[in-house]
């Protein structure tokens, strides 16, 4: 049996988190699909073309999944911040990523206030890729004159030294075997950015969606949306340490995770956006 996420982040005190995700769908001009929804069936329920309904969300076929969240109708060009706004609530209604809404409004920080109009439009193209090319044409120029200088003095000095060339190639495989052992070991898995709330599974009963029973809020389990992470996954939280996929949640849609932990810790915890890492 799922235990209910909502509730016990209510238990928590974590009502903002609570609120956020039930203003994810409510929008007048967006739609969550529903199991047995088509595009045809959308389009007629909401006076739209289905060309329309499919240009307002770039799809490329009639391949909808439920829960998708489809536009009904263009997005507005600004939005006025309201009392209780952040940056990620604003950025998941309006279907943009935190970092294009901050770069189109220049905030370094995620600090905004009531009465505050935000750019919802903008260049999604990083800066950084625009001097990408200025670097791949500086570098032919700086190494090739040096190739070209020392070619010479290697055909002089290889007559009269003969017993250097075997020396360096027997030097070679050394030097290349740690930098292969190395590279092997630094695979740690999977990495994704989302959103981590917390719980308090025992006093809700303690059993998950896979059946385990949580009996201690110090053990180190994990709700997830298994369309994100597998049920079962190992996953390590910075801030938590290293957990296991183990439940679900009506709320836990998307990149959100939900840690198990004492109503106190809960509280303390709120919510943190994180990187966590998936085996």
């Amino acid at each position: 049996m799922n235990i209910k996420k909502l509730t016990a982040t209510v238990v928590a005190g974590l009502t903002l988190a609570t609120v956020t995700f039930s203003a994810t769908g409510v929008s007048a001009n967006s739609y969550t699909v529903k199991s047995g929804d088509s595009l045809w069936k959308i389009a007629n329920e909401k006076n739209i073309s289905i060309d329309e309904l499919k240009s307002l969300n770039k799809l490329s076929s009639d391949v909808i999944q439920t829960n998708q969240t489809l536009q009904l109708s263009k997005t507005d060009a600004t939005y006025t911040v309201k009392t209780g706004d952040s940056i990620w609530k604003i950025a998941t209604k309006k279907q943009v990523t935190e970092q294009n809404l901050k770069s189109w409004n220049n905030l370094s920080t995620d600090i905004i206030f009531p009465g505050q109009v935000l750019k919802l439009t903008g260049s999604d193209v990083p800066v950084a890729q625009e001097a990408a090319p200025k670097a791949t044409e500086a570098a032919p120029q700086a190494t090739t004159p040096k190739a070209e200088q020392t070619t010479p003095k290697v055909e002089k000095t290889a007559p009269t030294t003969p017993a250097a060339a075997p020396k360096a190639e027997q030097a070679a495989p050394k030097a290349a075997a740690p930098k292969v052992e190395a590279s092997n070991n630094s695979a740690s898995g999977r990495q994704i950015t989302v959103q981590a709330t917390a719980y308090d599974a025992v006093s809700l009963g303690g059993r998950t969606a896979s059946g385990q029973l949580v009996t201690s809020t110090s053990q180190k389990v994990i709700a997830v949306d298994p369309s994100v992470i597998p049920l079962g996954s190992t996953v390590y939280i910075p801030g938590y340490g290293t957990a296991v996929a183990r439940d679900t949640g009506g709320a836990i849609q998307g990149n959100i995770i939900d840690l198990n932990m004492s109503t106190a810790e809960a509280v303390q915890w709120g919510r943190q956006t994180v990187t966590v890492t998936v085996k």
